[in-house]
């Protein structure tokens, strides 16, 4: 009988911890532009946050390659606030098409594996069609080390043979408060 107090007395510090740290932690989307520089090639239908909660917003956002691509380019780059948005630690240029087969960035993969199960394009190229990503919302779970707090910007430049053809810019806060 002892032990089985002693169990719940670490179940419930346990739990207790457990709900406070997550209630600590602020990752949300404040916002998201994005913008499509051939509409002959894509076009965006939806970029849009929906709030569903106080800490939590989703990020909706609905586009149809119109013609098939083979090469895929991405320039993206994170970006921290401090009177205006300055270059941080992350820049990179990725082959869409052969890190799909291969995740071969890691930065990128850990970018992938938060949105992948709320996307449709998770497989190998050509790209053509309708492009969507329904309901995504940030969990700090997935994230390997925490970041410092802070506002930030993920700007993404897609190419397609080399040329830009559209840009999706999502801005997110962290806040880590413990």
């Amino acid at each position: 009988m002892r032990t089985i107090f002693i169990l719940l007395g670490f179940f419930h510090i346990w739990v207790t911890l457990k709900l406070t740290y997550n209630e600590a932690i602020v990752f949300k989307f404040t916002n998201a532009v994005c913008e499509s520089y051939n509409e002959s090639w894509f076009v965006y239908h939806k970029c849009r946050l929906k709030a569903v909660s106080r800490n939590k917003t989703t990020l909706n956002l609905n586009g149809t390659v119109l013609h098939p691509a083979y090469d895929i380019g991405l320039h993206a780059q994170i970006f921290k606030k401090a009177n205006g948005y300055k270059p941080w630690v992350v820049k990179a240029e990725l082959d869409i098409c052969r890190f799909v087969k291969r995740a071969y960035n890691p930065v990128a993969k850990i970018v992938f594996n938060l949105f992948k199960e709320f996307s449709n394009f998770n497989h190998s190229c050509p790209y053509v069609g309708p492009q969507i990503v329904n309901g995504f919302y940030l969990r700090s779970n997935y994230l390997p080390h925490s970041i410092p707090t802070g506002d930030y910007l993920l700007s993404m430049t897609w190419l397609f043979d080399k040329r830009p053809q559209f840009s999706t810019k999502i801005y997110f806060i962290f806040t880590e408060d413990l």
